[in-house]
């Protein structure tokens, strides 16, 4: 059995699809390199691999699987050859059959790896949103708040009822920019 692992970016959204009764995913990861030839001139390509995933039931990963999102995947490979109706050229293209998938970040990323609290420590959170600072309020380099409960897990986006507004020591007005929001009340880094 052929075997290969592939880590790119989604180049459109994942889409369900069905052939004979079957449901499955089907995406397309850009896997680009840069290298230097030489004479120091940099050089930059890219190669696309199609890839499908079973989807009867479709994974709950599928509602991820967005455009320009990080992805590690591994599977069985088939290789074709097809022609090219642009240039008239024989090709060659590789389609993995995903049997392990793994997100690795990216554009999706809710809560920034690295918050400040109001002295401007830097605290690390982790994937899974976590830190080890508990019951307060951090804040994003941009100055965005964002709450921590009272076990140390990172709320995204919080809001309370009663306003609306972001949950944190004071959040800004309509009319306020966050750049007023950092000078009155977040620290400045």
């Amino acid at each position: 059995m052929l075997q290969a692992t592939c880590i790119g970016y989604l180049g459109a959204d994942a889409q369900v699809k069905a052939d004979n009764g079957q449901q499955f995913i089907t995406m397309r990861i850009a896997h680009s390199e840069r290298y230097t030839d030489r004479n120091g001139q940099e050089h930059d390509t890219t190669i696309w691999v199609d890839a499908t995933m079973n989807a009867n039931p479709v994974p709950k990963v599928f509602e991820y699987l967005k455009k320009g999102t990080l992805v590690f995947i591994s599977g069985a490979v088939r290789l074709r050859v097809y022609s090219s109706e642009k240039d008239r050229c024989m090709k060659a293209g590789m389609t993995i059959h995903v049997r392990n998938i793994e997100l690795l970040g990216g554009q999706t990323d809710v809560v920034p790896r690295r918050l400040y609290d109001s002295n401007g420590v830097q605290h690390d959170v982790t994937k899974f949103y976590y830190t080890d600072v508990k019951s307060t309020t951090l804040y994003s380099q941009s100055a965005t708040p964002f709450a921590v409960d009272d076990k140390g897990w990172v709320i995204p986006n919080p809001t309370t009822p009663a306003d609306g507004q972001p949950a944190g020591d004071t959040a800004p007005s309509d009319n306020q920019t966050n750049v007023d929001h950092a000078a009155n009340d977040a620290p400045t880094f």
